[in-house]
């Protein structure tokens, strides 16, 4: 499953000290991130399912990191491109599940 090949690799990689104090979508970079690997983790257990209101969020999130990975020098810019690919991943593994 490419999701969990993704979060483990996200997880492997770490925190990047660069995104501190960094916000995206609104969020401190530190905070977006528990966020996101809380919700894969929760999606890969199956303990949790994708509402309008989680995927509208994660849609958010993936174009606000879009955003700061285009604005951002290589540390910030790969964390941004590594956790957008985990929100794309858990987007299609949602919309997958639907159909």
């Amino acid at each position: 499953m490419q999701l969990a090949r993704l979060w483990r690799q996200h997880l492997e990689a770490g925190y990047p000290r660069e995104l501190t104090g960094v916000e995206i979508a609104g969020t401190d970079a530190r905070a977006l991130d528990a966020e996101i690997t809380s919700c894969v983790s929760a999606l890969l257990t199956r303990t949790m399912t994708v509402d309008d209101r989680i995927e509208r969020r994660l849609t958010e999130i993936s174009s606000a990191l879009a955003d700061k990975q285009a604005a951002a020098d290589a540390p910030v810019a790969e964390f941004c491109q590594r956790l957008n690919s985990l929100v794309s991943a858990m987007l299609t593994e949602t919309r997958a599940g639907r159909g």
